[in-house]
């Protein structure tokens, strides 16, 4: 469901969102009129500053997901896009299992500030199975699979995203039993959305959790309901798996209606893509560059990779012998490695993830008790203490000539460095070479003189 707030304090629309929810004792609420009760007797509240679009499942029925008509989100400060200057970029939803304190106010993902709480809410985790949650990331994955839309469960370090939060029940931030989902909404792109699937609802429904999710999400894309079954942004079921359908539906609940920002009918797909543009289908690039493929290493070695995208890296994940042994989630893609991995072959394995797209590199090293400690290659110059590598072990011209203390590494030193803008070097005796060669050229002067 979702509502729209005309700029009023937000304790009248939780007001609202409480009349619509129950649905019970209607008139009770006083400004719900007869010309807004549907013709199944089911709510679709409106007052003269917001509406609640959508309304909770009866006995029986899977639950509902509504959506708040947020207009008051156009001014927000942090980020809102109308449907008529929106421009194709990547976007991200990122799906947080791990629940967050929330605070009011305008929607901001990045600060975790939500539209749709009255209060600071302490929102739970959701305590679900690694399968459960592989279940609907893949799910999620493959929904969005046609937009240039990243499903991550990485939070974001910066930029925009939409984040979605898994778990809980609807009651956590203030809605009534029956209450699949929420999310704010606007004729636009709310850029920094924070969207609800109350998953404790559904159960095992793990099918179910991901098409809420993906409705709720899209509702902050601005995408209203559809009276089509096989879309995700419909009320109806019972028709298969959903995926966004490249049609003009009709939009409404359980019968059709006119669309919240005006025409009677829209395209998921064409809406979707005209936010993100098409699929991102360029895989990321992830090279190892340190240690050497069939390198004898130390336990406790270091791991270095190099990854890159046309979009943005989200993830690297390093595997010893293909056990998962590190995650990082922003550049250096650096690992540390167990410094009681057994002496042996190991095989290294680094996958990185633009969220859409997985690519690896693996190399193998045997691991030797007794193989002297080595740095990487990319070490600063100069950042090792004297006598910390042993000499020569880095490769020739790593560090700048001179960048070294003295004696740390001799394969590295190279010249000494310029001074004074001349460069010298000593013989044994410790006078320069020119000197010596200009008092051959005058005691030869001499003698020919003499002569």
């Amino acid at each position: 469901m979702y509502r729209r707030e005309r700029l009023v304090p937000h304790r009248r629309a939780s007001a609202w969102l409480s009349c619509a929810a129950l649905m019970v004792g209607l008139s009770a609420c006083g400004q719900v009129e007869n010309d807004d009760i549907n013709q199944e007797g089911r709510s679709l509240a409106v007052a003269g500053e917001f509406e609640v679009v959508g309304f909770p499942a009866q006995l029986g029925e899977r639950p509902h997901s509504i959506y708040v008509d947020t207009m008051r989100e156009q001014y927000a400060p942090n980020g809102f896009t109308p449907h008529a200057v929106m421009a194709a970029v990547p976007r991200v939803i990122y799906m947080n299992k791990d629940g967050a304190t929330l605070s009011s106010g305008w929607s901001d993902s990045g600060t975790n500030v939500s539209s749709l709480v009255d209060n600071t809410v302490n929102y739970p985790a959701w305590s679900v199975s690694a399968s459960g949650w592989n279940q609907v990331m893949s799910c999620m994955t493959d929904i969005f699979a046609p937009f240039n839309i990243t499903i991550t469960d990485v939070r974001p370090s910066s930029g925009d995203f939409i984040m979605s939060m898994i778990g809980g029940y609807p009651q956590n931030v203030g809605f009534q039993q029956g209450v699949g989902g929420v999310s704010p909404f606007s004729c636009g792109i709310i850029d920094r959305s924070v969207v609800f699937t109350f998953a404790e609802v559904y159960g095992s429904d793990y099918r179910g959790i991901c098409e809420t999710a993906a409705q709720e999400a899209a509702h902050s894309f601005g995408l209203d309901h559809e009276y089509l079954c096989a879309d995700p942004m419909t009320y109806l079921y019972g028709c298969g798996n959903k995926t966004f359908q490249n049609t003009n539906a009709q939009c409404g609940e359980y019968s059709a209606r006119a669309c919240q920002c005006g025409g009677s009918t829209q395209n998921s797909v064409e809406m979707l893509s005209a936010a993100s543009g098409p699929a991102d289908v360029q895989a990321p690039l992830v090279e190892i560059t340190f240690p050497a493929n069939n390198a004898t290493v130390a336990p406790g070695f270091q791991v270095n990779a190099n990854a890159s995208d046309n979009n943005t890296v989200t993830r690297v994940e390093l595997y010893i012998d293909g056990t998962l042994a590190g995650t990082r989630s922003s550049a250096p893609w650096n690992f540390s490695t167990s410094g009681s991995l057994s002496d042996g072959a190991h095989s290294v394995r680094v996958v990185a993830s633009d969220g859409a797209n997985e690519t690896d590199a693996t190399i193998n090293v045997t691991v030797d008790n007794g193989a002297p400690p080595e740095d990487p290659p990319d070490d600063p110059p100069g950042d090792d203490p004297p006598g910390d590598d042993p000499p020569g072990d880095d490769p020739p011209g790593d560090d700048p000539p001179g960048t070294d203390p003295p004696g740390d590494d001799p394969q590295d030193e190279g010249p000494a460095p310029l001074v004074g803008g001349c460069s010298s070097t000593s013989t044994s005796n410790g006078l320069p070479q020119a000197a010596l060669l200009l008092m051959a050229a005058m005691l030869l002067w001499r003698r020919r003189r003499e002569a």
